[in-house]
């Protein structure tokens, strides 16, 4: 979706990467593009359709991109026994199709992927951009019914598809060879959309070194507030967990229940700011300079207002990631192989056909 500035670098590279190989398939999915990907394919990539060797699917159900919903369209329309995705940034390799061939052969269940969830090499340290390099069988995407939609942004969602596989018992194989995991650079911007501009205020509370409550005011009205935990800060008192977090993954961490949402609302040149949360209970805050509202209560809590966008960044970041990592922990936690009632459902058209497929 609104990638073809890169597309044009790696799509005819990959294809004539593979083109020798009877046995390939390039299913290539435009997920409602609105950059003239269409054009450009039909203006530079027929031959390579004409030969079968690329199939060019297109969806105009989309309005936003979702990574495990395009996924998984792309992977049920690909006719291979083995699957493997390639994000529009990313080069295939030379030798890859090769070494694929080579891995399934040998190996029955098996899923091949840069992401080393559990630490198993010290020395394992593969480039961010190329996490989503995942090649799979295509009956065991189909047995745990392929990325788990409710991801519906960029982020964990390899993770946790990983994580599913190896509970029906396919083996991890670690992707190490950096000729396969060669990729266009790019910035955070284009990976995911953080969406600033729907950000009105951002306010902390600071309660420990390691612990701090978020509040985020949306000029759509809406509010998202947490306990953002510093992992490394809370266990520093502890030699033996001074440098690695005890009992976590990760650095930092949202703590339970999670993110409360609601509407917030605030008269003009008004000292009452209200949250009105989703089950109907409500937070008052006190208005106390420019850049601080009180919560009223027991506590009274004071929350600083932030304008650096470093800061906002940062914290903008963490929402956008741990509300996918959360998934991917409940899953994990509930022991989860199998996701989605229904995955992968659009209306595509078939190399410029107007006719419709259902999936």
């Amino acid at each position: 979706m609104n990638r073809l500035h890169q597309l044009k670098q790696t799509l005819p590279k990959n294809i004539k990467e593979g083109v020798d190989y009877e046995n390939i398939e390039y299913v290539l999915l435009d997920y409602n593009s609105g950059d003239g990907l269409e054009h450009w394919v039909k203006d530079n990539m027929a031959d390579y359709i004409q030969m079968g060797k690329l199939t060019y699917y297109k969806t105009t159900d989309p309005m936003t991109w979702n990574p495990s919903h395009s996924k998984n369209i792309a992977f049920k329309l690909a006719t291979g026994d083995i699957i493997c995705n390639l994000w529009a940034d990313y080069y295939i390799g030379k030798t890859f199709v090769q070494y694929l061939d080579m891995l399934f052969t040998d190996n029955a269940d098996i899923v091949l992927t840069p992401i080393d969830f559990h630490k198993t090499k010290t020395d394992h340290h593969p480039p961010g951009d190329v996490l989503g390099k995942v090649c799979v069988k295509k009956a065991d995407f189909t047995k745990v019914r392929g990325f788990d939609e409710r991801m519906n942004k960029h982020g964990f969602e390899d993770y946790d598809f990983i994580n599913r596989l190896e509970m029906i018992g396919i083996k991890r194989v670690l992707l190490d060879d950096i000729n396969f995991m060669q990729y266009i650079p790019h910035q955070n911007s284009e990976r995911y959309n953080l969406s600033s501009h729907d950000l009105k205020h951002l306010y902390i509370n600071y309660q420990t070194p390691f612990l701090s409550e978020i509040l985020l005011l949306y000029n759509d009205q809406s509010f998202a507030k947490g306990f953002f935990i510093d992992n490394i800060s809370k266990n520093a008192d502890n030699y033996i967990y001074a440098y690695h977090s005890r009992n976590e993954r990760f650095d930092y961490d949202l703590q339970e229940p999670g993110w409360e949402t609601g509407d917030w609302a605030q008269q003009d040149n008004s000292s009452i700011l209200l949250l009105n949360k989703s089950n109907n209970q409500n937070y008052i805050f006190r208005h106390s300079d420019d850049k601080q509202w009180i919560l009223e209560g027991d506590n009274h809590a004071v929350f600083y207002q932030h304008t650096d966008e470093i800061i906002i960044n940062d914290v903008l970041t963490f929402k956008h990631f741990v509300d996918t990592r959360s998934i991917m922990n409940e899953n994990l936690n509930n022991n989860k192989s199998v996701v989605n009632q229904d995955y992968g459902q659009a209306t595509v058209y078939k190399n410029f056909s107007p006719t419709p497929i259902i999936i």
